[in-house]
């Protein structure tokens, strides 16, 4: 594989003199696979040039696949001056994880507002398909593409991209999970992050940051330390390591002592060649490795948090609210109680997806105070997000026996912690809970409390519709009582014009466009588009007729369905949602 660097700097663009030689731009870089799959990593200001280069030297019509990280603005402010976007006949693919207020596309489309740029990402002449990632694997062309959440304060993803025997890594923005003094600690997600870096031939990892500059006040601003970037790159046996994402108040002088620095670390702890990314700078990955997908599932099958239970096990109450109002953005159930004995005594009965718990209340004992939590759920890989203390040290956060337990410091950062959460929900919550099957049907006494906990988790989805906030719980629950979710994937149709109107579309997430067959033209006539929050269907329901147009999904779109009867009832006995 052939890698260009066309950004190298974080947090905002340092365009100078002093900054020439490492480059000014922020994160922009080109990937070539051996089987020319043109690939693109993040959309900063580097993108201008690269698709000024790309205009001028490669054959039309472009195939790119763009894949973002996170969509912080120092990596997609690039994309409104991105000319292949522009231009008819390309195809752009762009890739990144689902972020906190907005979906891939209205993020993207966000920052091209008339407000803030003169043409609106819906009138790009180009053909642009929009993905949302989680955690697994997938292929572009022959490259394998492996991702895995990063710590950072958003939803961002690393990508580890294989192809030819080569294996090469992009790490940024991310920060360490724990603190150690002179080495990673043995936190279970330093220990995740070293198993996806492992045998890499060539890893781009964040490193902001000088190991002072990081202690002396950047803890929780989601970026890495040179050390740091050393020394999970000589545990995870990496052949080659670019420091990326230069700090914006650094220029080339500190860029020089930065990688002296980094190279006399590598140097003392192993065999690793060492160097700081600079724009123009272009490198040839190889390796001679056959590598096998190491996640188990596609990271293409988007997880549906929104209603998911959390236990947060605190006696805090300025603590408790805080997690409150974070988890409630994402339309999570929060469950408190006071203490672990509480917590073990009724954690079957609550059926939580995660907790979070504070370590003051594990009476010392960490890690072995929360197996008889595990055991009364009966589930040894439960999820647990234990707030400590700094003071704990790293030897109090080692794996031991419980890997899927993860500590966070206080003072937590919110948006960190909201991050942390969705990361645990997204791998434990699988995308097999979203079936169409009714949330009411039959089955057998086993099946009792998953349907239990699928129907809350569809009341709460619903409560985050602002249609139905007005709603009583017992009117939501009826609602939801005999309703089903189901997944549309783009292309899909969702509804048919002219059939029966049975039923009602809520989204949850996604895109749909609605059409009508018109007598007088050829083609269909394009009425609009809806998404998440709006419904449909609902006409077709109240005048008893047949559809009067087809909607599609433009993109993944997950929709609870309900039924008309419950509908037309709940309406009957809602006033506000009948006016609505």
């Amino acid at each position: 594989m052939k890698v260009r660097f066309w950004g190298t700097r974080g947090s905002i663009a340092a365009p100078g003199s002093s900054t020439a030689r490492y480059g000014g731009n922020t994160s922009c870089i080109e990937v070539r696979a051996a089987d020319g799959t043109l690939i693109v990593l993040d959309c900063g200001t580097g993108a201008r040039e690269l698709g000024l280069h790309l205009a001028r030297t490669e054959r039309q019509p472009l195939r790119i696949h763009l894949f973002i990280g996170h969509t912080h603005w120092d990596h997609i402010q690039g994309f409104p001056f991105f000319v292949p976007a522009f231009l008819p006949g390309t195809e752009l693919n762009i890739y990144a994880p689902l972020g906190f207020q907005h979906g891939l596309e209205g993020a993207m489309a966000g920052q091209m507002e008339y407000s803030y740029f003169p043409v609106k990402l819906r009138e790009l002449r180009s053909r642009i398909h929009f993905t949302e990632l989680d955690e697994g694997f997938f292929r572009v062309g022959e490259v394998l593409v492996e991702t895995q959440y990063l710590n950072h304060t958003a939803p961002t993803i690393a990508y580890r991209m294989s192809n030819g025997g080569a294996t090469f890594a992009y790490v940024t923005d991310h920060e360490p999970f724990w603190s150690a003094a002179d080495r990673v600690s043995r936190h279970p997600g330093d220990e995740r992050h070293i198993e996806f870096l492992r045998g890499a031939n060539l890893v781009v990892h964040d490193a902001q940051y000088t190991e002072e500059e990081y202690l002396a006040g950047k803890v929780g601003w989601g970026h890495s330390s040179i050390d740091y970037a050393v020394d999970v790159a000589l545990a995870a046996g990496v052949d080659r390591l670019v420091l990326f994402h230069h700090d914006p108040t650094h220029d080339d002088a500190t860029m020089d002592a930065m990688q002296a620095t980094a190279r006399a670390r590598a140097a003392a702890g192993g065999s690793l060649d060492v160097l700081a990314a600079a724009e123009g700078l272009e490198l040839t990955v190889r390796g001679s490795a056959d590598p096998q997908a190491r996640a188990a599932a596609s990271a293409l099958q988007h997880r549906q948090i929104a209603g998911g239970r959390v236990l947060v096990v605190s006696a805090n109450e300025k603590e408790v609210a805080a997690i409150d109002e974070v988890l409630s953005e994402d339309g999570l159930v929060l469950l408190r109680l006071p203490d672990m004995r509480a917590a073990v005594i009724r954690s079957a009965e609550l059926a939580p997806d995660l907790a979070i718990v504070d370590r003051e209340l594990l009476d010392g004992d960490g890690e072995p105070a929360l197996e008889p939590l595990r055991t009364a759920l009966a589930r040894g890989n439960f999820p647990v997000v234990v707030l400590a203390d700094t003071s704990v040290g790293a030897r109090g956060v080692h794996r031991g026996v419980g890997p899927s337990t993860d500590y966070l410091a206080k003072p937590f950062s919110p948006p960190m912690l909201r991050a942390r959460v969705r990361a645990w929900l997204a791998r434990t919550l699988l995308a097999a809970e979203v079936r169409p099957a009714p949330v009411g049907a039959p089955g057998g006494a086993d099946a009792v409390p998953e349907r239990v906990g699928h129907r809350s988790r569809l009341a709460a989805m619903l409560a985050t519709v602002p249609l139905f906030r007005s709603l009583s719980n017992e009117q939501r629950d009826l609602l939801i009582m005999q309703a089903s979710d189901q997944v549309f994937v783009p292309g899909q149709i969702v509804i048919r014009q002219g059939e029966s109107a049975d039923s009602i579309f809520v989204i949850l997430a996604g895109r749909v466009r609605v059409l009508e067959a018109s007598p007088d033209a050829n083609a269909d006539v394009l009425l609009g588009e809806l998404g998440e929050g709006e419904i449909l269907g609902e006409l077709g329901v109240l005048r008893s007729q047949a559809r009067s147009a087809t909607v599609v999904a433009v993109e993944r779109t997950h929709c609870l369905v309900l039924r008309h009867g419950d509908f037309l009832h709940v309406l009957q006995t809602s006033a506000e949602l009948a006016v609505s």
